[in-house]
């Protein structure tokens, strides 16, 4: 009885430290917002995404605006090629996949605003979240304009 009782509570803490674990894995994902936000336009629709204070957000950012061909992604996102490739960090390279996300995919060199759920992997580098017109992304296609925006 004693070895059974050991054998749980030694099961419990083993538990009990694999959901700590986890959840203190989450705050490394924790990324600055800055004060940097951008509006894609395409027919007609609008949204605005507040950027991340990261590398790869500010390298965006500082490229704009562009007019650039959007791409259709499995029914869940509009992606767009900035002309100069990103420069990524690890701690960067997570995202929710949750809708009204704005992510950049480096292998492909790919930026891209969901609007569905979809989560594709842990090669995702989050640049910012979107504030407005989410909705609206799903009816967007065609070319886009990017720009800087000024709330």
């Amino acid at each position: 009885m004693k070895r059974l009782y050991t054998f749980s509570l030694l099961g419990f803490l083993f538990l009990a430290l694999v959901v700590i674990e986890h959840s203190n894995g989450n705050e490394f994902h924790q990324l600055a917002l800055s004060n940097m936000q951008i509006k894609i336009t395409s027919q007609g629709h609008t949204a605005t995404f507040r950027l991340y204070d990261t590398v790869a957000a500010r390298e965006l950012y500082d490229q704009l605006p562009l007019e650039l061909d959007l791409s259709n992604f499995r029914d869940a996102q509009w992606m767009f090629y900035p002309p100069r490739k990103l420069n990524v960090t690890g701690r960067e390279a997570y995202h929710d996949g949750k809708k009204g996300e704005l992510s950049y995919y480096e292998p492909w060199g790919d930026a891209f605003m969901l609007y569905k759920d979809f989560y594709a992997g842990d090669e995702m580098h989050r640049l910012g979240v979107g504030i407005t017109g989410i909705d609206k992304i799903a009816e967007m296609s065609g070319r886009a304009i990017i720009e800087k925006h000024s709330p």
